[in-house]
């Protein structure tokens, strides 16, 4: 399952326990402690033979079938490969009562186990997976083949799942196996989501609570991209802390609006849980001086530190959830691409030295935005979207510079403000979100073959030609002292023109900011036919004002 091609999303559907025959339970029980220990033992296996079983460029992957030549005999074999009648770790013979097919199963669930360790770095990784000596179930995956989801109307619980009874294999000796009925306790929000795929495989397992629960794997449909008629278009994401997130939607015309998603709760919320903790720690400090023990405190500061934490993932949560809908809904109008800022490396750049606000360094580090981008990138998945292919759609884009370069004329500008940019150049006045999320969507439309041309010499410079600049820039090497990044012999471009026409543009598309104006100059080409955008165009005053009322230029 974990090479298969497509979205796999697990559904959690409860067991109905108090339903269930008292054989039905002890078979269910005897099953789940059969598997567990049948994985653990390949656990040990592979532990054992660890280096002879590794594969892989990256030697991060357990080969499955050296794992079976060392854990199965085999006489009846194919063509080119000899018979096994022993081998180090005879699984058959430890577990006579599991089938091949179960065992297959078991080994890999335990391969998948081992390769999930073996991804995770190295300064990361705590312990192995269970071995033999371990305790509690570990659930195998059983796949389609062997089970059956089935719907009664003639009883009250409506949907059951049969699975194959295999404890009866040798006692029997039967090829026709008894079924097991287990009733499951399905809600409208399971059925929504076991229907939108095909239903792969299952787990059956307890929790902490004994309580029984059975995992779906239901593979999603993979849409292929089809030739729209709709205008092409590129959203901008720029994600940011005061303000959640703020997107520009991009087109070969203008830019046509801007939206920025606040979240005011958040910061309050987690300001309140800060100064809790603060005030735990200082109580926690203070008592062994007093003589009195911190056991409770310290229980109540590690419960606080959780539920600060939820906070933050739920706001997440409703943050993508926002966007999801906001993409889904631009996506019937335009052939849409998306764009997000990638800050992998600014945590290294925010030290004291840069960042001399003690508060502003605390955001920083506690900026959980890479949670943001695999979110939605699960959720486009999900939505049907490539998000790894060639043709992708969604890209994560280098996000350096791009809320300090003006989107006009590429000149660096000023940020009087944390939220306010103006460019002494061509003297465009914006908010900083919305320039930053205008560049970034300009650098998708940079590395997209589909969205731009790249011959005559009127192109827009190469990815890496505009990262080699920047990097030069950005050490220090050679200071622009307030001066423009364009060549001393080109035009300055003037209020309302775009960059387009200069020969020295580095990272722009080639568009507007007002309605009607084109930006195409002689020696671009172009690859995209011109078509009229579905919607409204939002005229650049509209655009002052989204950006006057989020504090971005201050009043007339």
């Amino acid at each position: 399952m974990a090479r298969s091609q497509g979205i796999t999303i697990c559904v959690k559907v409860p067991i109905n326990w108090d339903t269930m025959t008292r054989r039905t339970r002890q078979r269910l029980r005897q099953i789940v402690g059969r598997d567990s220990r049948a994985i653990r033992s390949l656990l040990g296996v592979i532990r054992y033979h660890e280096q002879r079983l590794l594969t892989g460029c990256n030697k991060n992957r357990i080969d499955i079938t050296s794992l079976h030549r060392l854990t199965m005999t085999a006489f009846i074999v194919k063509a080119g490969e000899h018979q096994r009648p022993s081998v180090p770790h005879d699984l058959k013979a430890k577990f006579p009562r599991m089938s091949q097919n179960e065992l297959a199963e078991c080994r890999a669930t335990a391969a998948g186990l081992y390769d999930s360790y073996l991804r995770i770095p190295n300064w990361m990784r705590r312990s192995r997976p269970c071995t033999a000596s371990a305790s509690g179930r570990i659930p195998r995956w059983i796949f389609s083949q062997r089970f059956k989801l089935l719907k009664s109307t003639s009883t009250r619980t409506r949907w059951w799942v049969s699975l194959r009874d295999s404890l009866d294999t040798l006692k029997q000796h039967r090829h026709i196996h008894d079924r097991l009925l287990i009733p499951l306790k399905v809600s409208p929000f399971h059925l929504t989501q076991l229907q939108r795929g095909q239903v792969k495989a299952l787990q059956i397992f307890t929790d902490r609570h004994c309580k029984w629960w059975i995992t779906f794997a239901v593979r999603l449909p993979q849409k292929e991209p089809t030739s729209t008629d709709l205008p092409p278009a590129v959203l901008g994401i720029d994600l940011g802390i005061k303000k959640a997130a703020c997107t520009t939607l991009v087109t070969p015309e203008k830019v046509r609006e801007t939206r920025y998603f606040v979240q005011r709760d958040r910061a309050y919320a987690v300001e309140k849980y800060n100064q809790l903790v603060a005030n735990l720690q200082q109580e926690r400090d203070k008592r062994p001086a007093d003589g009195r023990r911190r056991d409770g405190v310290t229980a109540r500061l590690g419960s606080m530190r959780t539920k600060r934490e939820n906070v933050s993932q739920d706001h997440d949560k409703v943050l993508v959830r926002q966007l999801l809908d906001y993409i889904s809904a631009l996506s019937q109008k335009y052939d849409l691409y998306v764009a997000i800022g990638k800050l992998k490396y600014i945590r290294a750049t925010a030290q004291k030295a840069n960042c001399p606000g003690r508060a502003f360094r605390a955001s920083i580090n506690s900026w959980a935005f890479s949670r943001v981008t695999k979110s939605l990138k699960h959720g486009l998945a999900q939505m049907g979207w490539q998000v790894d292919s060639s043709r992708s759609r969604f890209r994560v884009v280098p996000e350096g510079w791009t809320s300090i370069l003006c989107w006009k004329c590429g000149a660096k500008g000023l940020r009087p403000r944390q939220n306010y940019f103006v460019c002494p150049t061509c003297g465009q006045k914006t908010n900083a979100d919305r320039n930053g999320a205008i560049n970034i969507a300009g650098r998708l439309i940079m590395v997209t073959d589909s969205l731009h041309s790249v011959t005559g010499h009127g192109k827009w410079a190469s990815a890496a030609t505009a990262t080699q600049r920047t990097q030069l820039k950005a050490r220090g090497r050679k200071s622009s002292r307030g001066r423009s990044l364009l060549p001393a012999k080109s035009v300055v471009s003037h209020s309302g023109e775009s960059a387009v026409v200069h020969i020295a543009q580095t990272s722009l598309p080639d568009f507007s900011d007002e309605t009607g104006m084109s930006d195409y100059g002689p020696a671009v080409v172009r690859t995209v036919e011109r078509l009229s955008a579905a919607g409204h165009d939002t005229p650049a005053r509209r655009q002052e004002k989204e950006a006057r009322s989020e504090g971005g230029i201050p009043p007339r």
